[in-house]
């Protein structure tokens, strides 16, 4: 086991010289996140990008069904005979990514990078109400795509 001795020289609590800290909120990391994800994502690093997106995802409350997997949950198809079966669906390369349980390869998709971007963008939005200038972007991005359809439209 690899242990990293702290020099506590200039007294309790400080860093020895050469390592920075910050401190963060929910908020500020999974927007942190979320933008990585976005030029991981650009970058075809679609493994790094789902793996961040799920976590921001992971850190947020639940606000209301409004946002992505939230409509998504709520629309489980009939061959999927509980919601549990079809999360676990959902979120099968996720837990692929993030879990020990399967070590045959799998085929990751650019589409499904894509979706966990939105939702992770989508719950962030219906938390705090808005958006940065990156997320903005790659809404519009997925709308000149042809992956979304602009706001109102049905």
């Amino acid at each position: 086991m690899l242990l990293i001795e702290v020099d506590d020289s200039d007294g309790p609590g400080k860093l020895p010289k050469g390592i920075k800290a910050r401190q963060s909120t929910k908020k500020d990391a999974a927007r942190r996140q979320i933008e990585t994800a976005i030029r991981l994502f650009h970058a075809g690093e679609w493994e790094c990008a789902i793996t961040l997106a799920a976590a921001a995802e992971g850190q947020l409350p639940e606000p209301t069904a409004n946002h992505l997997f939230g409509k998504i949950r709520a629309r489980r198809p009939e061959e999927f005979e509980n919601e549990k079966e079809w999360t676990t669906f959902l979120n099968e390369t996720r837990d692929w990514l993030k879990h020990n349980h399967d070590q045959g390869p799998r085929d990751i998709v650019n589409f499904e990078a894509l979706i966990m971007l939105w939702r992770a963008l989508t719950k962030f939005y219906e938390n705090f109400g808005e958006e940065t200038r990156e997320m903005s972007e790659f809404l519009r991005w997925g709308q000149q795509q042809g992956y979304t359809k602009p706001k109102g439209e049905v």
